[in-house]
């Protein structure tokens, strides 16, 4: 990924709702830039910026969703590395806004190098490390750093201008001590870092005055801001979609765009259904080292208008059971009625080895596990996770959870850590368990009465040794506003057995006024 500009404008998706989004027209401009005029061809030498890999794939991808559904997105205002300069950019916006009409969707994403640059001039509002955000376009010049860059608080002022629209900015990136745009060593190798600058004094012939900064004033009524991360210090990592670099939260929203992250089915996307289908599929894709986050939270505006969800292949399950795609032969012991087999969208995939081993995958394509049977127990454990997704609610803040390691692999025998912390001081009764990768459910706390205290600001600390069976973990976090005696009553009943997929689960998370919040654990047995 590229790296987030700190902004709440820049680093956001944008939108008001002045009509009805269902019947406001949507225009739209993508740029990305992977080849940057100034800097060096990956791999570049020792010391000396690099330019980019996934960014254009990023571009494509999303301008081929508008394109699907019908967004205005003509071959001009799709700006891709030579023709993403800082004027292409403007003049798109400017011809965006002109053939616009007050109360239609404008959409921008924006994928490429961000920066940082020590203010040196009016308004002075980075109190906190006298520093602005900026996004880098093709013809971004080091020797002169105010050339070929937007900052914050330009982007602002951009946004300040455009309020009689919708407007819909997507920026898929991450910021830490300046830019580095990272890559996951595992898959890529690749490290990109753009730098902090300083700047000229004088601005230069033609650049956008930015009358007020971007900090610590209120938000623009008009937007609202998708995040790919929600730390200022987390590196963002790129990933791989069909052997290509991308960025997770380009993918999955461009995929919202076809209309799957219309959850209800009802044509348009709000900002909740935005929450339910980006953070989740992100956060798991990326084995929650990335977490994206849409603000403001717990609102159902509509954002903007999506196709209705795509026709399946096949029809969807029949309740209570659990799509399933096989690759080979079929593992031993499903039981009749929990799962149905499917060639498109399955919730569980099982890819035959030797041996008599599966690989067990989830619906984002991470291997859960490797078995040797019982598949049953995996279609339960699919289930399970199923309702407890279901229990978070989008009209809450989430909660914090921290873990203490990276995403890499953990072994068997390594001591990890986490950190959970309310999400409001109203809800402060924690309740922790974890679902193992093979479906078995582990109580964690409170195992007394003694544990069971409200846990403050400060958070909730834990630590353990890594302990067999391996493979993709589950740990629920869940805060509430009073003990939830009944669910961990339950949870003590089904302690080292298999976590419950009948309507156990779903009765007792619906009780009394909480919150759910899930983190990951990935192991292995070396």
């Amino acid at each position: 990924m590229f790296c987030r500009v700190k902004s709440a404008l820049a680093a956001g998706v944008c939108a008001l709702t002045l009509a009805p989004v269902a019947q406001a027209a949507q225009y739209a401009m993508v740029v990305g830039v992977d080849d940057y005029r100034a800097f060096q061809k990956h791999p570049a030498p020792p010391g000396e910026l690099s330019d980019l890999e996934g960014a254009v794939n990023d571009a494509l991808r999303i301008a081929g969703s508008m394109r699907s559904v019908g967004i205005d997105l003509p071959d001009e205002r799709l700006l891709l590395d030579g023709r993403a300069t800082l004027d292409g950019f403007l003049s798109g916006w400017r011809s965006m806004l002109a053939k616009a009409s007050p109360g239609d969707t404008i959409i921008v994403t924006f994928s490429g190098h961000g920066g940082q640059e020590i203010e040196v001039g009016e308004p002075f509002d980075e109190v906190t490390d006298k520093k602005d955000e900026t996004i880098m376009f093709h013809d971004f010049d080091p020797k002169n750093p105010r050339k070929g860059r937007l900052s914050d608080d330009q982007l602002r002022e951009l946004l300040s201008d455009a309020s009689a629209y919708n407007v819909i900015w997507v920026m898929d990136s991450c910021h830490s001590a300046g830019l580095t745009r990272k890559v996951d060593p595992f898959t890529m190798g690749l490290t990109r870092n753009g730098g902090v600058y300083d700047i000229p004094i004088a601005p230069i012939e033609g650049e956008i005055e930015a009358s007020e900064g971007d900090t610590g004033k209120d938000t623009l009524p008009h937007v609202t801001q998708i995040l790919a991360t929600a730390s200022e210090d987390r590196l963002v990592t790129e990933t791989r979609f069909d052997g290509k670099s991308h960025g997770a939260l380009s993918w999955f929203f461009a995929e919202a765009i076809t209309g799957a992250g219309d959850v209800n089915g009802d044509g348009t996307m709000t900002r909740a259904e935005l929450a339910e289908f980006l953070e989740d599929r992100v956060f798991a894709h990326m084995k929650q080292n990335q977490q994206p986050r849409i603000l403001p939270r717990g609102d159902n505006r509509p954002v903007f208008a999506v196709a209705p969800p795509p026709k399946k292949k096949d029809a969807p399950p029949p309740k209570g059971a659990v799509a399933v795609k096989f690759e080979g032969p079929k593992p031993p012991g499903l039981k009749d009625g929990t799962w149905v087999e499917v060639t498109a969208s399955p919730q569980l995939g099982f890819k035959a080895r030797s041996g008599g081993r599966w690989d067990v995958f989830n619906h984002t394509g991470d291997r859960i596990t490797t078995i040797t049977g019982d598949a049953h127990r995996l279609v339960a454990r699919t289930k399970a996770l199923d309702y407890i997704l279901g229990s978070k609610k989008p009209d809450r803040a989430a909660i914090r959870m921290q873990a203490g390691q990276d995403h890499t692999l953990n072994p068997v025998g390594s001591i990890v850590s986490y950190r959970f912390t309310p999400p409001s001081p109203d809800l402060g009764y924690l309740t922790l368990f974890n679902v193992a990768s093979d479906g078995t459910l582990q109580y964690l706390h409170p195992l007394s009465a003694s544990g069971d205290k409200p846990v403050g600001p400060e958070g909730f600390p834990v630590r353990f040794r890594v302990t067999p069976p391996t493979g993709a973990d589950q740990l629920v976090a869940i805060f509430c506003s009073r003990p939830p005696l009944d669910l961990r009553r339950e949870l003590a009943r089904y302690n080292g057995l298999l976590v419950p997929d009948d309507e156990t689960l779903p009765t007792v998370l619906g009780r009394g006024t909480c919150q759910t919040g899930i983190i990951g654990l990935y192991t292995e047995d070396g």
